[in-house]
């Protein structure tokens, strides 16, 4: 069996969670994560509870500034404080995708600045990025596995309609 079918597997026996524009989730191992991006950019954090379940808080953040407000900030905080209120530990982020943009695109320093803003809300929380994919328009789906006791992260460059899987060790992330 190769990895996408791994993949396909274990997706199978999870529900679903689209993650929409502007829109923030936190959802358990029960779930596959599911994003498209072009030039907004995705934050995964993963984290664990007491009873040993993994959690996800993703985003889905079209613009990192607005007027005066810091949407990146704004959306860190707002999924790492939903964690921790979930009594959800040792944090971790697990990837900072997106932000897709070409030489000449208008939203060449939208999708810029939607990188800097994100890596500096996360730089206020500790928290360093295991994955980094920008620069291209991608789907990304994100799943615990139970079988191999990792995060299996299917990239799926939508252009070339081509994908690859990742694969984290959970004890990579949570000692």
């Amino acid at each position: 069996m190769n990895d996408e079918e791994f993949f396909n597997r274990e997706s199978n026996k999870k529900k679903l969670c689209y993650v929409g524009l502007n829109e923030t989730v936190v959802k358990d191992e029960g779930h596959v994560i599911h994003i498209d991006l072009g030039s907004c950019v995705s934050v995964i954090l993963c984290g664990i509870d007491d009873a040993r379940r993994v959690w996800f808080g993703v985003n889905h953040l079209f613009k990192s500034r607005v007027e005066n407000n810091d949407c990146a900030l704004e959306q860190v905080a707002g999924l790492y404080n939903s964690m921790t209120e979930l009594k959800v530990g040792s944090i971790h982020c697990l990837g900072l995708f997106g932000a897709a943009y070409t030489e000449r695109s208008l939203a060449k320093s939208t999708a810029q600045k939607n990188v800097l803003t994100v890596m500096e809300a996360l730089s206020l929380f500790n928290l360093n990025v295991e994955i980094f994919q920008t620069g291209f328009i991608q789907g990304i789906s994100v799943l615990k596995s139970d079988e191999k006791e990792s995060f299996l992260v299917r990239h799926c460059h939508l252009n070339e309609k081509t994908s690859r899987i990742i694969e984290i060790p959970l004890i990579q992330l949570f000692r």
